[in-house]
């Protein structure tokens, strides 16, 4: 055989180098495609047990604080009524506890002695127990009463044998009307913990998880070894506590690439030797291609004219540095003209975010004709900017070298305007959703045991009324004091949620007739109580007109409750300009708020007398607080006790 031209040899084994490289890289491709299929296939499960273990989680959440929060409602009975006869108490806890199947008991102690069981049978025995003489649950008691908080202790052991939750609540009273509160009472749940899983449907056929529960270390629910098989984790959160459960697919997390689909690993094998033989076969064809170079450098001045005149930004890079940009990339990227970017490394004019994935994408252009799908990424302007913009790229013969042409639009306004569309929607989500929790409360959890009471009062009235003595009689009217105060608390309560879920747009308003008819509503009392309201010419604001009658209602009626006894009530409003707000003051010679409180008046729930002295229920103030800081507004209060009160709060000028 004849030896081979010297100038020859050398091109021909830089084609087969070159064939040897594109094998390579066919083989690293194929080998990035599995692993890039497996690991979407594992987060794609992975997402899917996210899915389930939330549904788990919820209804774990949402039957564990069902059957806690009991305590909360026989406690603010308590606390309105004080110590309940055993009769009283029986009907509370079974209208409570109705059928919940994970409700092992619910007791009462005064003091330190527990009382009253429901259900009493099978737990005569517990009444009479001092938790002062049982070293097991004192410490637990003695932190409630200590906290004033709801406790929550388990999952532990029961006497009566099984796993429970132990919940305790205290209640904090006045000993005499009007005198300072203290501890009262106690209030307790004991929650079977298997029984309280299977209603949130844990052990369900159709779960598809192996699941495990954790609190303080401890696994008290499945096996602790999945823990160590890199399982979803989730918080189930309750007051005075949090448990972690953790999920793995029943089936198991996926095996390796290379083990979990042998279809691809044949295929991707037969795809890096379809591609070393074309490659080889193309470095033994080397030279003969000469004339195809000359062709394409022909179209490579074509196609400059082209980029150049287009509408886009066109940036050619060969290497990692740039060779050629248009004029629409010169004004994108606020380069002088083409020479600031010639020669420049590509990643330079990226944000570091991104310099690794496009270092992949780039690596995926092997050849004249591939392509890269449009990426939104962040580009780096040569005056510092930041801006977004969707880049194509494609593999492209420049010089008889491989380039890769990159197409980039500009979507920085368009970015900005998503961002601030989804941040409306996630609001505008956010306030549905608190809308609809609270509908859902009031109509369910809070009209129904209000219909019972008023239903059972109303019955006993009828059918025992003319032989009950006084007494009787008093607790009759105890119970319809409590229906019309529950009544109140959820017309306030709806008022408090609705205040944002349900506002009227801004307009102009006149302060002045508005403050007329609150005036009018509160005749008859202010006569008894030879009350009088004196303003200044008040001024027009921006607000919401039913928004801003209820705000001054409440201030009036607050005034009105908290007036001295025997001295008629005074009441001024006047304001005053503050930059782009009128600031209000409604001024009362009222009882006067200390400083301690003045703070905490606002909250909800709060009310710094007990119902006998005043019918509130906690929500006035904290409405107008809502209502005010809906209209971009603040409201305080400076005051001393026995020297009334001044309420300001501020309202955007009209």
């Amino acid at each position: 055989m004849p030896a081979e031209n010297p100038s020859t040899s050398l091109p021909t084994l830089k084609a087969l180098a070159v064939a040897s490289l594109v094998t390579i890289a066919a083989a690293a491709a194929v080998m990035w495609i599995a692993v890039s299929q497996h690991e979407r296939q594992l987060q794609s499960l992975r997402t899917e047990t996210v899915e389930r273990l939330g549904r788990i989680r919820a209804n774990i959440e949402s039957t564990l604080n069902g059957s806690l929060t009991l305590t909360q409602g026989v406690a603010a009975t308590i606390h309105a009524h004080g110590q309940l006869t055993d009769a009283e108490f029986a009907t509370i806890a079974e209208q409570l506890v109705g059928s919940r199947r994970d409700v092992r008991n619910l007791g009462v102690a005064y003091g330190t002695v527990l009382r009253q069981v429901y259900p009493r049978l099978g737990n005569e025995s517990a009444i009479g127990l001092d938790y002062r003489q049982n070293p097991k649950q004192w410490p637990k008691v003695e932190q409630t009463i200590q906290s004033g908080k709801t406790v929550v202790d388990g999952p532990l052991p029961l006497v009566q044998g099984g796993i429970g939750v132990i919940s305790r609540t205290p209640v904090v009273r006045p000993s005499t009307p009007g005198g300072p509160a203290s501890y009262f009472a106690l209030v307790s749940i004991v929650i079977d913990l298997s029984t309280l899983l299977d209603q949130a449907g844990i052990s369900a056929p159709d779960v598809g998880l192996n699941l495990a529960i954790q609190t303080n270390g401890q696994v008290f629910h499945g096996d602790s070894k999945l823990l160590e098989q890199n399982p979803v984790e989730l918080d189930i959160s309750f007051p005075g506590g949090v448990w972690r459960i953790y999920a793995v697919p029943a089936s198991g997390w996926p095996s390796d690439w290379w083990r979990q689909d042998p279809v691809i690993s044949t295929i991707g094998l037969a795809l890096i030797l379809a591609v070393a033989a074309t490659s080889f076969y193309a470095a033994f064809a080397w030279r003969h291609r000469t004339r195809l170079y000359e062709s394409l450098r022909e179209s490579e001045s074509r196609y400059r004219h082209l980029l150049d005149t287009a509408p886009a930004a066109i940036v050619l890079h060969r290497q990692g540095r740039v060779i050629f940009s248009n004029r629409e990339a010169v004004r994108l990227m606020a380069a002088h003209g083409p020479e600031d970017l010639l020669d420049r490394p590509v990643l330079d004019l990226l944000h570091p975010d991104y310099h690794s994935v496009v270092t992949d994408r780039l690596a995926a252009l092997k050849a004249p004709g591939d392509e890269a799908p449009p990426l939104r990424q962040k580009l780096i302007t040569l005056d510092g900017r930041v801006i977004d913009a969707d880049i194509a790229s494609s593999a492209v013969m420049i010089g008889g070298e491989l380039a890769v042409l990159a197409i980039a639009i500009d979507t920085t306004r368009s970015v900005r305007a998503e961002a601030q569309r989804q941040a409306i929607l996630d609001d505008l989500q956010r306030s549905n959703d608190e809308l609809r929790q609270f509908t859902s409360a009031a109509s369910h959890d809070l009209q129904e045991p209000l219909r019972q009471v008023a239903t059972y009062v109303q019955m006993l009235e009828r059918r025992y009324g003319p032989v009950l003595d006084q007494d009787g009689r008093d607790f009759i009217q105890y119970a319809v004091d409590g229906v019309i105060h529950m009544r109140r608390l959820l017309h306030d309560l709806g008022l408090y949620a609705q205040v944002k879920a349900a506002g009227a747009p801004l307009k102009r308003l006149e302060i002045g007739p508005i403050l007329d008819r609150v005036r009018e509503t509160h005749d008859d009392q202010l006569r008894r109580l030879g009350g009088r309201i004196d303003h200044d010419p008040l001024p027009p604001v921006m607000g919401d007109e039913g928004q801003i009658q209820q705000l001054l209602n409440n201030l009036l009626d607050n005034a009105l409750r908290y007036s001295r006894i025997g001295i008629p009530p005074r009441i001024n409003v006047s304001a005053t300009r503050q930059g782009a707000f009128w600031l209000f003051r409604f001024r009362d010679n009222g009882i006067g708020i200390a400083p301690e409180y003045q703070s905490s008046i606002f909250d909800v729930f709060t009310r710094l007398h007990g119902i006998s002295q005043s019918q509130g229920t906690g929500f006035g103030l904290a409405i107008c607080r809502r209502i005010v800081e809906r209209h971009g507004g603040q409201i305080w209060v400076e005051s001393e006790p026995d020297q009334g009160s001044t309420f300001l709060f501020t309202l955007p000028t009209a």
